[in-house]
């Protein structure tokens, strides 16, 4: 009988340990699979924002050959183009959809000058040997094969006084058309009024004289700017002049330029590029100031490659430069960067020259003779330098360089703004503001629970405490943004009485409760004082009222009409303070939770000593307990900010998502994980804005993985500290 209970327990101990090995087993399966979990986001995330900063990527190039004898005035799109017979000077509009048929068909009327839209409008402008001017609003329906007429029939068709040297035009965002006419020895400025109408039938347009210049200038030196609303003259010395009309509302120079090459405007930023003979590249960005609008200087480029014989503007953003050997350079002004590309040899006959042009879509054909060579960039492979996410910028508009996030322009050829650095202090604003908050009231609550409570009413507090985790974020965010902030905003002031008030008042009612019969000390506490404390907050509310009320009427101002109009200091509904607050409360369970469990680790006869040595129980908490406990605390305040630094829905709904460079308490503010819930739904893939959220997001990933790493690491300490005692 002996053996067979000896085989049971050997029976019992081998089930054991293989029950022990298969759970440890799990357990390191589970650990490994977290840790795999955790690396692969780390490192999708590097993949994710790595092209912000490497890109090898070469333009996409294709090259057709065509008939000679053709010269290229223009492209419209990467297959039309419009050409000019060198033998009889006619135009035509050339179709390369094949390459083994090339189709041409004749412009109507015997056009001897022609301009192309340069936006990404097909507008067409010819003037007929007659001396008549023809607008057309859409140039692909002179490519249509048809016999209906009116497809081809122009939206303005005057007759002018005499025929130009050279003409150009240009489409703004309101569809206004701007014609430019050079002369002998005046400049004519026309604008044709916005079209309506049924799509599938121009609609005739009435042309205005808008203005005419006596200058002698080429038309290169002449720019539409401010959405074609003025007009500047820039002369070869670095003067300029800009004219609403027939009124030179100021006139200035260029400073630093002693002789202006070539200037062209930034399309996507309404500035002026402007090539100086030393082969620098110098951006202007136009302002509005008491004398009228002028340019500041913004920034400035050195070229790579000299001999630069053509400047585009792609609608993508920044500057090209094209040179005389063949090659390009392309000027980022987005985040300051330049990229050359070496472009292969042309093969073309080397007494032709090269001769470049852009199609609207921002393709660049280089012809030389018989070779056209098209060149697409890959926009969405831009690099940059890291410190063009932090560092301030100088904007057009702005009269000294700031950090600005504005990844969505107001302007469709606006530039994105992304500095990240307004939402990298927004993230420690918000996560500041609510540990104020919540970190004295988490550690006072851990302090009071542990070693203040009796058992059975800690037993209860503590779950509830816990509970608060409970409550879904979003919730708190709709509680903070609809009632909260407008409550907040009323109310400043009784807040802020309050909060003088509650410590006087807690004050009086321990006074009070001392003297209690009973000989009532902190070794007797039995849930009566809990009854006392919150006799004491509601004596606070009603002081607070009643202050608030005799301040406000004798002043006749509230506290938030005092700080904004006594003070001048701004006030914004959803602020720092109503997030402060509401995530307060969202993170004050995990700090409480793990600020009381370092508390009760703490060996009970070290406070039982200092009890026994005649300290009160305040004494042996705050000379024994917190110091031993201290790292554990700190854990606490880490796991809280770390939470902190990662909410989201709560920021989202009650800080107004205003990314500003501000600190103070009543301005809103907007954090990293705000921005990528409110813009990564909306991202292109692959663009720039979807690799600059991917770094925001690997920063914060990195930045609350630290915190809590850390945080651990101390609470493991603490661990081995109160072990050892």
């Amino acid at each position: 009988m002996r053996s067979s209970r000896i085989g049971k327990v050997h029976s019992l101990a081998s089930s054991r340990r293989w029950t022990d090995r298969i759970v440890t087993l799990a357990v390191t399966l589970g650990a490994t699979l977290v840790l795999m979990a955790i690396a692969s986001i780390f490192l999708f995330l590097i993949w994710a924002s790595w092209p912000l900063f490497v890109s090898d990527t070469s333009p996409e190039l294709d090259t057709q050959k065509v008939e000679t004898p053709y010269t290229l005035e223009g492209a419209l799109s990467q297959t039309e183009y419009l050409l000019r017979d060198t033998d009889t000077s006619r135009y035509q509009i050339l179709l390369l959809g094949d390459p083994n048929r090339q189709i041409h068909k004749e412009l109507p009327g015997d056009v001897v000058r022609v301009a192309i839209s340069e936006q990404n409008s097909p507008v067409l402008a010819t003037v007929s040997r007659a001396g008549f001017l023809n607008l057309y609003s859409d140039y692909s329906r002179l490519l249509v094969d048809s016999s209906d007429s009116e497809l081809e029939q122009p939206v303005v068709s005057v007759l002018l006084s005499a025929l130009p040297e050279d003409l150009r035009v240009q489409v703004n965002d309101d569809n206004v058309i701007h014609v430019l006419l050079r002369y002998a020895n005046h400049i004519e400025w026309l604008t044709a009024e916005p079209l309506s109408g049924p799509i599938s039938t121009p609609t005739p347009a009435s042309l205005q004289r808008r203005v005419s210049l006596q200058s002698d200038l080429n038309l290169s030196r002449v720019q539409l700017i401010s959405q074609g609303g003025l007009l500047l003259l820039v002369e070869e010395d670095g003067q300029y002049s800009i004219h609403n009309g027939d009124t030179v509302i100021f006139s200035g120079r260029f400073p630093e330029v002693s002789e202006v090459a070539l200037i062209k405007v930034l399309r996507s930023t309404y500035g002026l590029a402007v090539l100086d003979n030393t082969e620098n590249v110098r951006i202007y960005g136009l302002s509005f100031g008491e004398q009228g609008p002028a340019f500041d200087f913004l920034e400035e480029y050195r070229l790579t490659e000299p001999g630069v014989t053509e400047v585009l503007a792609p609608p993508f953003g920044g500057l090209i430069a094209a040179n005389a050997s063949g090659s390009i350079e392309w000027f980022d002004t987005n985040f300051r960067a330049q990229r050359h590309f070496v472009l292969p040899k042309p093969r073309g006959s080397s007494s032709s020259g090269v001769d470049w042009h852009m199609t609207p879509e921002g393709i660049i054909v280089r012809t030389a003779g018989n070779e056209w060579l098209t060149v697409k960039l890959s926009v969405q492979d831009r690099s940059l330098t890291l410190l063009s996410l932090f560092e301030p910028r100088r904007y057009q508009g702005y009269q000294s360089a700031e950090y600005i996030w504005q990844s969505m322009p107001l302007a469709p050829t606006a530039e994105s703004k992304f500095s990240i650095t307004p939402l990298i202090l927004g993230t420690i604003k918000a996560a500041f503001y609510s540990l104020l908050f919540a970190a004295p009231l988490a550690i006072a609550a851990a302090i009071f629970t542990s070693y203040f409570l009796t058992v059975e009413l800690r037993a209860r507090i503590k779950p509830l405490v816990e509970l608060l985790a409970a409550i879904p974020t979003v919730i708190l965010g709709l509680i903070a943004g609809l009632w909260i902030a407008p409550w907040l905003e009323h109310n400043l002031g009784m807040i802020a009485a309050f909060l003088l008030a509650v410590p006087w008042c807690l004050y009086l009612a321990s006074k009070a409760w001392r003297l209690l019969p009973g000989n009532r000390t902190e070794s007797r506490l039995s849930g009566f004082e809990l009854l006392v404390s919150a006799a004491a907050l509601a004596l606070a509310a009603l002081v607070a009222a009643a202050l608030s009320e005799w301040v406000g009427s004798a002043t006749s101002h509230s506290l938030v009409s005092f700080l904004t109009q006594q003070l001048g200091l701004e006030y914004e509904q959803r602020n720092a303070v109503v997030v402060g607050v509401v995530m307060g409360f969202a993170v004050i369970p995990t700090m409480y939770s793990i600020a009381e469990d370092a508390l009760a680790a703490v060996p009970s006869y070290l406070r039982e000593g200092a009890l026994a040595m005649g300290a009160s129980e305040w004494q042996a908490a705050k000379s024994v307990v917190l110091p031993t406990a201290a790292p554990g605390i700190v854990s606490a305040v880490m796991m809280g900010f770390a939470r902190a630094v990662g909410e989201t829905m709560i920021v989202l709904m009650a800080t107004g998502n205003t990314a500003t460079m501000d600190a103070s308490l009543f301005t809103g503010l907007r954090t990293m994980s705000a921005t990528l819930a409110l813009e990564m739904p909306e991202v292109v893939a692959g663009s720039l804005h979807f690799h600059v959220l991917m770094f925001i997001a690997l920063l914060l990933f990195l930045f609350t993985f630290l915190l809590n790493s850390v945080a651990e690491w101390i609470r493991a300490k603490l661990r081995e500290r109160v072990a050892q005692l």
